[in-house]
């Protein structure tokens, strides 16, 4: 962790068509800091891994286009036990400001009692305001208050851009298959509250690393687009694969992640080892994904009608899919009655974009 490695970040970003593609934070997380703060009690960067500073890492970042991500804590101390912000919030958030940061990651570690971690993302989020600079932030208030009380969420999104509701993902299918299985169990109460300003945050991408498949990788793009998930990457942009890097900047996936009507995707059905998503698109259109979750043997087909998405509107008289991944393929005009079938490999997914037609005076659809 080092002012040059997020130096060379924003570098790969530009040269490799990430910005073009739309992502446009580097974000550094915990680990960053010195143990103690300075005379002023401001926060202060270790000096070994940040000699120059945060204000011109910013300055940098700024120069490519981009925009600056920091990470700091609720409580005492961070997760990794580097000075918290708990009873200086206004002077942390003037110093992110005065260093040019763009976003911040607000953790929930060591935080004292559900009061004094409410109270704190509440400050913090007043304090970042009234700083005048425009700062993301994002928030894990939820998942640390959950075990202990249900989240307020109308609450929540008046003060935070984004949200974490579940613990940590890892580069593994269990991680991304439990966050999955999490978010379709309580989509009933989070779904709604999702749109723009704020969002339910399901962790980074973990695309371009080790520890899934093909297939679990085409999963985790096309699910974090039907949550409206933020696409936040971890991974090393120096050394990704061509496959991964077109999945990562596949503007048809972007697109329906970054849709502009901001309605979170929920689980429609599970049966059979076959999980079918829709998420709601602007122009009357949704984005469908069939999920085959069993884990051996090979792919397997799954069919369903039209006439179950989108209460019965999606494909209503009429309209056109177009398979978006595993490949781009169009799949032609069909009607609401139609019964459509997919082949999906073990932990892959299917990802659909379906548009409504609508019917003309004395013009029949076939």
């Amino acid at each position: 962790l080092s002012e040059q490695l997020f130096m060379q970040m924003a570098d790969v970003m530009v040269s490799d068509g990430w910005k073009d593609a739309g992502y446009e934070y580097v974000c550094i997380d915990d680990c960053w800091m010195s143990m103690t703060r300075d005379d002023q009690d401001r926060l202060q960067p270790d000096p070994e891994r940040f000699p120059s500073g945060i204000r011109k890492l910013a300055d940098y970042v700024h120069s490519k286009g981009l925009k600056l991500g920091i990470y700091a804590d609720v409580g005492n101390k961070t997760c990794a036990g580097y000075p918290g912000s708990y009873g200086y919030y206004d002077l942390d958030a003037q110093t992110f400001a005065d260093w040019g940061v763009d976003l911040l990651k607000f953790d929930g570690c060591n935080y004292g009692t559900l009061d004094l971690l409410a109270e704190g993302y509440r400050n913090m989020s007043l304090a970042l305001n009234e700083t005048g600079r425009s700062i993301v932030y994002s928030c894990e208030w939820p998942l640390y208050m959950r075990p202990m009380r249900k989240p307020n969420y109308t609450e929540i999104k008046h003060y935070c851009n984004h949200w974490r509701n579940f613990g940590d993902i890892y580069d593994a299918w269990s991680s991304i298959r439990s966050t999955l299985d999490w978010t379709a169990l309580h989509q009933d109460t989070i779904v709604d509250v999702a749109g723009p300003g704020g969002w339910n945050d399901p962790d980074m991408l973990v695309i371009g690393n080790f520890g899934l498949s093909w297939d679990q990788q085409l999963t985790q793009m096309a699910l974090w687009a039907i949550m409206a998930a933020p696409l936040l990457m971890s991974n090393d942009l120096r050394h990704i694969s061509p496959q991964a890097k077109w999945l990562l900047q596949n503007k048809d996936v972007i697109a329906i992640n970054q849709d502009p009507l901001g309605k979170q995707g929920y689980r429609l059905s599970k049966e059979s080892n076959f999980e079918l998503w829709e998420r709601p698109l602007s122009g009357g259109a949704y984005a469908v994904a069939v999920l085959n979750r069993q884990e051996i043997g090979g792919p397997r087909p799954f069919s369903f009608s039209l006439s179950f998405l989108g209460n019965g509107l999606a494909c209503n008289p009429a309209c056109v899919i177009q398979q978006i991944l595993p490949a781009s393929e169009d799949w032609g005009l069909h009607n609401w009655v139609s019964f459509l079938s997919v082949e999906v490999n073990p932990t892959g997914t299917v990802l659909l974009k379906v548009v409504v037609i609508e019917e003309r005076p004395g013009k029949d659809l076939c």
